[in-house]
């Protein structure tokens, strides 16, 4: 027969969000427990109190605390970088793609300070540029049946070392850190060792302020 111990913690295991949220004490326990009391007097087919479930909590979250979250820090000397005034679009892929591209690179001159990106999905094509660009992009795929666009975004890259994308959550403590300030990412890319994260243009200065200080040790989120 299962007992409120062993429901609490099958319900956290199946929340691994809400765990860390604990662990750092960004959530209230009583405020947990009340959220998990139905589900526990269900399982257990009879009321019980809600001191038991907090109790349980606890008891669940001192014995995960023993574990770290990470166990390791970023690198250091990161090069982080910004870069505002992007145009996105995104629009349906088709064969024409190559003819697409020419035209692109024929029209957009990739000087200093240009940007042209071009991410080629299974059902979508997305173009990334400057927003000066636009008119040459909406020339380029004017027969084209656009999914998404969105003008004045943002993007913020970290240049990682190689051995990066063998770290697992790595990236998953940069866009938590982000969700946590309520910061959402427009696109999201890792090409070789580079993360480029595309964001609403006003949210540009808090997002690298929140990445700057994860990357250089100084948040624990």
């Amino acid at each position: 027969m299962v007992n409120i111990q062993q429901l609490v913690n099958h319900e956290l295991e199946n929340n691994p969000f809400l765990v860390e949220l604990l662990q750092q004490q960004l959530i209230n326990v009583s405020a947990v427990a009340v959220q998990l009391v139905p589900t526990i007097e269900k399982g257990l087919k009879k009321k019980i109190k809600l001191s038991a479930v907090s109790m349980a909590i606890r008891r669940y979250t001192i014995d995960r605390n023993k574990a770290a979250l990470f166990h390791w820090k970023f690198p250091k000397n990161l090069e982080i970088a910004t870069k505002s005034q992007i145009y996105e679009v995104a629009f349906e892929r088709t064969a024409k793609i190559s003819f697409i591209v020419e035209q692109l690179f024929r029209e957009i001159k990739l000087g200093k300070g240009e940007f042209l990106s071009i991410i080629e999905g299974t059902y979508e094509i997305a173009v990334f540029t400057n927003q000066k660009n636009k008119q040459y992009v909406k020339k380029a795929i004017k027969s084209q049946i656009i999914t998404s666009e969105l003008d004045n975004l943002a993007y913020i890259t970290v240049n990682w070392e190689k051995i990066t994308k063998d770290i697992p959550g790595i990236y998953y403590r940069i866009t938590r850190a982000l969700a946590f300030k309520n910061i959402s990412i427009q696109s999201f890319h890792t090409i070789g060792a580079e993360m480029m994260i595309f964001i609403k243009e006003d949210n540009l200065a808090a997002a690298h302020q929140v990445i700057t200080n994860l990357l250089y040790n100084k948040s624990q989120i």
